[in-house]
């Protein structure tokens, strides 16, 4: 499997970018556990939904390119959640997409790291004068 969290990360814009179906899934967490949620569309729940969705979003076999922006990285022990900015663009094209934030959680299991959430949301504005982080920050800040 994946090493840390930003190897399973990096592996699910590839999968996306070439749009892999069989990579896409086994980033994944297997079973019910894993929640998916794409701009405008409802919560999918399990491996089995998850993968049915990106079969259609990668079905038209088009590859991606992605510039990843601000990327905030939070968590310790078992589990991290990375916040970025998505900005898809088609190579050959004049296809830009709006600026779509992400939020997307892995937890590290016996045999390393697999996203449990992805939740994309086009965004308002563009987060491009952010610098990324890649070293998670450990928070007891209560948030809600």
């Amino acid at each position: 499997m994946f090493n840390s969290s930003i190897d399973a990360e990096a592996a699910f814009y590839a999968a996306f970018s070439n749009a892999d179906i069989d990579a896409m899934a086994a980033i994944w967490m297997p079973g019910s556990d894993a929640i998916c949620v794409h701009p405008g569309g409802p919560r999918l729940c399990g491996l089995d939904a998850i993968r049915q969705s990106w079969s259609l979003i990668l079905s038209d076999s088009m590859p991606r390119q992605f510039e990843l922006r601000g990327r905030l990285i939070i968590g310790s022990g078992d589990c991290r959640i990375h916040t970025l900015e998505e900005n898809i663009s088609v190579p050959g094209t004049e296809f830009v997409a709006p600026p779509v934030l992400a939020t997307n959680i892995y937890q590290k299991h016996r045999d390393g790291w697999l996203m449990v959430l992805h939740h994309a949301s086009v965004s308002p504005e563009s987060v491009a004068d952010t610098k990324d982080t890649d070293k998670p920050r450990h928070s007891s800040q209560v948030l809600h």
